[in-house]
């Protein structure tokens, strides 16, 4: 009999998965232990769109992410990190309240950009934030990077906690100036003429294998801006991945008197497919142009990691610093063979392994063994009691909470029981319990699978 992706008749299975998660989603995680000595600076490292295949220490021999790699060989590799949802806004919500997105109403992604203006849509503001939290116990917050959890005042990060923010509210914007001198597109933008105007929809590859999707139009609504007042950023010819990484060590450096909380949210490798002739040159013998743009991306995106680490070092701050890092959904099935999830099935936008499993990794020196590797299921709704414990703070205690402090779990003498995870983008359904995984197809096709014997869902 087979133990592994066989359907299931009926709906027992279902009926069974909605018992469980009633219980759960209605129960707060535990507080968080007393935490350590000394209070860590945190930084928080959400990468867009990146997936399981696409760094190193999960798949060797693709693309070379040392400075990634390095986070986890000085701290902890999460095997089985997951996130709260496989697309962009809901996982996000999740990750900077710590609860299920479900609990208010964030299950579905904010966009296109003027229907995400026009409807208030966003995270609700009656919703307490990590930024608030870590502010309120003395940090100074900034997030730099993509926001993505709504374009109004309410939304507005310097509304939800952070003390500064530099990026874009948007799920996408240009990484460069589609004709500056050093770019590289994956779209010719001699394609894009009047008659056919930019888009940010992706389209099939060609007979090629290339995506042929344009660069994003920019307009007030996914431009690069700053502060409270909304101030337009002139990128002139720049590399956004590279800017970011500038602005995260500005910021770093601007926050000497307490400690500091950076959520950098790069937008790598998100489309449009754009990188610069310095990384695109770096992947010769990859002959299909859109899958070496999106290398270029990827290694910019390593790149940048890198340099945020070395200024760690290079100031002093590396020793009390806690650094995680991850992706806020598998890669976008829609790019084809270009990103991997590999050895896992799917990408973005589905419940498959490769949808929600992504890279997950942290660095807390002194608190977190070197070369750590931890094998059972992490979520990104950990982060925020993660977070909160290392800067001994408290949960708000109004509210239930999802997750559950991630150096608790890495230091308990005995495997840490963790509930079943639920995900759900009605009418899709999953629950992942203990090996078991169990989804719910659009068309109500169900299926239970062994993701310890089975990882690839076959």
């Amino acid at each position: 009999m087979k133990t592994v992706g066989w359907a299931i008749p009926g709906g027992a299975v279902r009926a069974s998965v909605l018992a469980i998660a009633a219980v759960v989603l209605t129960s707060a995680a535990p507080r968080p232990t007393a935490p350590m000595p000394g209070r860590p600076d945190i930084i928080v490292i959400l990468a867009d769109d990146l997936g399981y295949g696409d760094v190193s220490t999960y798949l060797k021999g693709r693309f070379q992410t040392p400075n990634i790699d390095r986070i986890g060989r000085e701290g902890v590799v999460f095997h089985q990190g997951y996130v709260s949802a496989p697309i962009c806004s809901p996982s996000r919500a999740a990750l900077m309240t710590g609860r299920h997105q479900q609990r208010f109403g964030f299950e579905f992604n904010n966009g296109p950009s003027t229907r995400d203006a026009h409807d208030h849509l966003g995270l609700d503001p009656k919703e307490v934030t990590i930024a608030e939290v870590l502010r309120t116990a003395g940090y100074r917050t900034g997030v730099i990077g993509k926001w993505h959890l709504g374009s109004n005042d309410e939304h507005y990060p310097t509304n939800r906690g952070f003390d500064y923010f530099w990026g874009f509210l948007t799920g996408q914007t240009n990484f460069i100036r589609p004709t500056a001198p050093d770019a590289v597109n994956a779209f010719p933008p001699r394609a894009v003429t009047a008659a056919a105007p930019p888009t940010a929809e992706p389209t099939a590859p060609n007979a090629s294998g290339e995506i042929t999707q344009p660069y994003a139009t920019v307009g007030k609504l996914n431009a690069i801006i700053t502060g409270p007042g909304r101030t337009p950023v002139d990128l002139g010819d720049g590399y956004l991945t590279e800017m970011l990484a500038d602005q995260a060590i500005a910021f770093i450096d601007q926050s000497k008197d307490k400690p500091f909380f950076l959520y950098l949210a790069q937008n790598a490798p998100h489309t449009p497919l754009q990188t610069t002739k310095k990384y695109y040159d770096r992947f010769p013998k990859i002959t299909n142009r859109s899958a070496r743009v999106y290398a270029g991306m990827v290694s910019a995106l390593d790149d940048s990691v890198g340099k945020v680490l070395a200024h760690l070092d290079q100031t002093g701050l590396a020793k009390n610093t806690l650094i995680v890092f991850l992706s806020d959904n598998g890669c976008a099935a829609y790019v084809a063979d270009i990103c991997s999830t590999k050895p896992l099935r799917g990408g973005k936008l589905t419940y498959d392994e490769g949808g929600v499993r992504v890279p997950f990794l942290m660095r807390w020196p002194g608190h977190v063994r070197p070369g750590t590797t931890y094998a059972r299921p992490v979520s990104s709704r950990d982060i925020f009691p993660t977070l909160v414990a290392a800067a001994g703070a408290a949960l708000p205690a109004d509210r239930p909470h999802d997750g559950f402090d991630l150096a608790t779990q890495l230091a308990s003498p005995t495997p840490f029981v963790r509930p079943p995870m639920f995900w759900r983008t009605q009418p899709i359904e999953a629950m992942l319990d203990g090996d078991w995984k169990y989804i719910r197809d659009l068309d109500g096709n169900e299926t239970l699978y062994n993701i310890r014997t089975d990882p690839k869902e076959d």
